[in-house]
């Protein structure tokens, strides 16, 4: 539950600016900080269209709201200042660009490849695949689907549209409200809704007045590790990459329980990278909005990878499969795909 933001909580104590992902990449000051974003502003009344330059260079990773000893929910302050100066003629080009393809396919990103459907009318799971997965890794929603129909009927409605995540990170309140409405006509009756991606969860949860789950706690809370029967395909040598929304907004017990799986296979070594919850910079909109800072936090992240010895890094998140798979240098793989080949 949400607090009522109190920019006089604040006592100045620097830990949200010492543990902020971009301020700790970005030294040469193009980012002000959650503490001047979210709560100097406020307490000194500053136009709060002056944040624009660079309001959207945070990525909404949460971590500031984690190490706040005065419990302030800094981000929260952040998303209602983007939304207060949203203006889409002075949008960033790459949120601009996700907006039109909103208006034009109702998906934050191109339509390259026909919806993904799968028509079991009385199915126990509504599988929703986000647009990543849908479209840009097809291959991730696909191993979604397999490893939910070991133990569940599934069914991936048609006319479904973003969940409206990223629009809220642009500012843009009204698509998102427009979106939301479309999506929960396909959600009437359903009994549990299932995600991919961590974002979507975690604004269906908030805004839609129904429960989503990310596939990670299906496969715990409903179906049980018991019931996950893995076949031994060798030694592999795995890290994990703890994504932002994953952890601080759907749930620490949601990190958990990636790891009680992979711990659940045969042949799997899981080895530690540093900062295994250290952003990667593909969410919050920063990767659309500035594609640098989130190249250079994918980039960080991927070298901590390097040197947990592992042969592929696992993201239970598709931006973050994204962003870490185009700064290159090690295999990147979602977390479920990966599953998904070893039943």
């Amino acid at each position: 539950m949400s607090r009522p933001f109190n920019a006089d909580r604040c006592i100045n104590c620097g830990a949200c600016m010492r543990a902020c992902p971009v301020v700790q990449e970005e030294t040469v000051g193009r980012f002000d900080g959650p503490r001047s974003l979210a709560v100097d502003s406020s307490r000194f009344s500053h136009e709060v269209n002056s944040l624009r330059d660079n309001i959207f260079a945070c990525s909404m990773c949460w971590k500031c709201a984690d190490v706040c000893p005065s419990r302030i929910e800094m981000p929260r302050a952040i998303l209602r200042a983007r939304a207060d100066i949203f203006d889409r003629n002075a949008a960033l080009p790459g949120h601009t660009k996700m907006m039109q393809n909103i208006d034009v396919d109702g998906l934050s990103v191109r339509r390259e490849l026909d919806p993904l459907s799968l028509g079991v009318e009385k199915a126990s799971v509504l599988y929703f695949p986000g647009c990543i997965a849908g479209q840009k890794f097809r291959n991730i929603a696909d191993g979604a689907v397999r490893t939910l129909l070991q133990n569940s009927t599934v069914r991936i409605p048609s006319g479904r549209v973003c969940c409206g995540s990223p629009l809220e990170k642009a500012g843009d309140k009204v698509r998102m409200e427009a979106l939301r409405k479309r999506n929960l006509k396909l959600f009437e009756g359903r009994s549990q809704i299932v995600t991919s991606c961590p974002g979507c969860t975690s604004h269906i949860n908030d805004h839609y007045g129904v429960e989503a789950l990310h596939i990670v706690e299906y496969l715990v809370e409903s179906v049980g590790l018991a019931k996950l029967k893995f076949r031994n395909h060798g030694v592999v040598r795995v890290t994990l990459h703890e994504p932002c929304h994953l952890k601080r907004t759907v749930g620490p017990h949601a990190i958990d329980y990636c790891y009680d799986i992979l711990h659940s296979m045969p042949g799997i070594r899981v080895l530690e990278m540093p900062e295994p919850d250290r952003c990667c910079g593909g969410g919050g909109g920063l990767l659309s909005g500035y594609p640098d800072i989130a190249m250079d936090l994918a980039k960080t992240k991927i070298e901590d990878a390097k040197t947990s010895g592992a042969d592929v890094v696992l993201a239970p998140c598709p931006f973050c499969v994204l962003n870490l798979k185009q700064a290159g240098g090690m295999d990147v793989m979602d977390l479920i795909e990966f599953v998904s080949f070893r039943f």
